[in-house]
């Protein structure tokens, strides 16, 4: 079973990472049978963090082994503070490395950033996964995933046929993109999932019907937590994610980071829909 989480995180009230709650907040995944957190991501609101900060709480949850694998993420959007963030990370028991490409110059030439993850893999000690997601980034072509030490991809773009060529040139695939998850999942190995954060069985059980090919039960689930996903994105996304998981477990994850912001509370119907996904 493969569903990682990708890992809220938590803010104090003075706005600096809440390395309690992160990590009570990372058992209570653990508790609930998640395989691993992917770290900083952008559910983890891993642009709007400096990279010091970043790998001081990753330290800390290292330090406190909530019992998952966890895989952080770097998304500097430079080389020389990736390379910097890879060096640290190396020294840790991480799984493996997700990476982001620089995001600002578009278009850029393919063997520009072949070269800027040549580097980053001549670095690292961790299998690298390449972080695919052309909304936000510069678009990672997916025969890049053919250079020596890619663990695959983390597709949160979604194009038809990406996903297949990656898995052509023998590398894995991540779905990174919660939308249709029931069809994008069906040749990837594994799952990272913001709506883990807040349902983690109702995401374990959706794998499991893909691994017993229970095809109707897994459609299901899918469009109940396409409803979850539809609703909490139209009040706010991240603010209200972390509010709902709040409701779940007690664990307070405090507010969004700048330029997010704070939303009104969670709509009463995402409550009630929560029920239905829960085993």
């Amino acid at each position: 079973m493969s569903v990682y989480a990708a890992l809220l995180t938590p803010f104090r009230p003075d706005g600096a990472i809440d390395l309690k709650a992160q990590v009570d907040h990372a058992r209570w995944l653990a508790e609930k049978g998640i395989s691993g957190l992917v770290v900083f991501g952008t559910t983890g609101e891993g642009p709007s963090l400096e990279l010091r900060e970043k790998l001081a709480a990753l330290e800390h949850l290292f330090s406190e082994n909530p019992g998952l694998r966890i895989v952080p993420t770097l998304m500097e959007g430079n080389l020389p503070s990736t390379l910097e963030g890879i060096r640290a990370i190396n020294d840790l028991p991480a799984e493996k490395v997700l990476i982001l490409p620089p995001y600002y110059y578009k278009p850029l030439a393919p063997q520009g950033l072949q070269a800027f993850f040549q580097k980053v893999l001549e670095a690292s000690r961790h299998p690298v996964v390449l972080y695919h997601i052309p909304k936000y980034a510069v678009p990672v072509p997916p025969e890049l995933a053919g250079l020596k030490g890619v663990w695959g991809v983390k597709d949160s773009g979604g194009e038809k046929g990406y996903a297949d060529t990656v898995l052509a040139l023998g590398r894995g695939v991540w779905v990174g993109t919660e939308e249709n998850l029931w069809e994008k999942m069906r040749n990837a190995q594994g799952v990272v999932s913001a709506l883990a954060n807040l349902v983690p069985e109702a995401l374990i059980l959706l794998w499991r019907f893909k691994e017993t090919g229970q095809e109707e039960k897994g459609k299901e689930l899918d469009r109940l937590l396409g409803k979850i996903r539809s609703q909490i994105k139209a009040a706010g996304s991240l603010a209200t994610l972390k509010r709902l998981a709040e409701i779940r477990h007690g664990i307070p994850l405090g507010g969004v980071r700048p330029p997010l912001v704070a939303q009104e509370p969670p709509p009463l119907g995402v409550l009630s829909l929560l029920k239905e996904v829960i085993p």
